[in-house]
């Protein structure tokens, strides 16, 4: 059956990928976190939907991510000719692994940006699960002293809770934790370095994808990692299910690699438990303040392309 083509609207946001994004100021954040909780989020969004096992979490970490994307735009014509935007984004990126298709890929159970671009773009298209939020995100790429998301969320479920705007999430320097060092930051030569050194930090091994010896597995790594997400819409006449539902992938290329820092500072995360979103319960994590583990900065430019689709929904 053929698919009917796709009617822009006036002030069309939904932009025909592949996009480009220039000057990508990433801060990341890796903290422990339980691995069994984080194979309940790959049941709940990936397996379970699509009736099979394949998905299990890599590692028993999550990066808290903040981003600055200075220029992002359509690739091609006609939407190339719409301009470009800026975004800002919050988020928690988990690495997954695929045991049927044996790939790393990231998921994402959690993300905020500020710009409705990109929240049509990355939800209709791929299955990003974005909504808006306000940041206080540094320009990099001297350490910083915190960064923070706020989103509009709801203190307890009740009906007569009303949702307000409030902060999400928090990453700052730990009590105790600057560094003596003049210098608190460790210069990165390129990608594949950093990659080693967040392995190293991390604890990824052969036992994170069995078979794989550990050059091949720091070659998945190291390479342009795919992204998976469940893409869905609720129905509008029968509310309680899905009218589409679907299992989809992208790989995210980086086109342009410009420097990177690895943080000598301790970092940690700071919550407000909201019902809403329960982050803490959703990941694992500890009570109170979590530390980090490893925090680092890297500026890039990138491209994410259009979608495989693994599994979809009989309508």
């Amino acid at each position: 059956m053929d698919k009917p083509n796709y009617i822009a609207r006036g002030g069309e946001q939904v932009f025909v990928p592949p996009y480009v994004a220039e000057g990508v100021q990433f801060f990341g954040f890796a903290v422990k976190a339980d691995k069994a909780k984080l194979q309940a989020i790959c049941d709940r969004y990936l397996n379970k939907p699509s009736g099979t096992q394949d998905f299990v979490p890599a590692v028993a970490h999550v990066l808290f991510v903040f981003n600055r994307l200075a220029r992002m735009y359509a690739k091609y014509p006609p939407d190339h000719d719409r301009g470009w935007y800026s975004e800002q984004e919050g988020a928690v990126w988990m690495l997954v692994f695929d045991r049927k298709r044996l790939q790393l890929l990231w998921y994402h159970p959690y993300m905020v940006v500020d710009s409705s671009y990109a929240m049509a773009m990355g939800r209709e298209i791929y299955g990003f699960p974005k909504e808006l939020g306000w940041f206080e995100i540094p320009d990099g790429p001297l350490a910083p002293e915190a960064m923070h998301v706020e989103a509009v969320v709801a203190k307890e479920l009740s009906p007569d809770c009303q949702a307000q705007r409030a902060r999400l999430f928090e990453a700052r320097i730990a009590t105790g934790g600057r560094s003596p060092s003049a210098t608190p930051y460790q210069e990165v030569g390129d990608f594949d370095q950093l990659v080693k050194a967040l392995v190293e930090r991390l604890g990824i091994g052969a036992d994170t994808a069995p078979g794989l010896d550990a050059d091949r597995l720091l070659g998945l790594i190291s390479a342009p990692i795919p992204m998976v997400f469940l893409k869905q819409f609720r129905d509008a006449v029968d509310p309680d299910h899905a009218c589409f539902q679907s299992i989809q992938m992208t790989t995210t290329w980086m086109t342009r690699f410009h420097s990177a820092r690895v943080y000598l500072h301790r970092y940690e995360i700071f919550f407000e438990d909201w019902a809403s979103h329960p982050l803490r319960a959703d990941l694992g994590l500890v009570a109170g303040p979590v530390p980090v583990e490893v925090a680092y900065w890297a500026l890039f430019d990138f491209q994410i392309d259009t979608c495989t689709e693994v599994w979809r929904a009989p309508s």
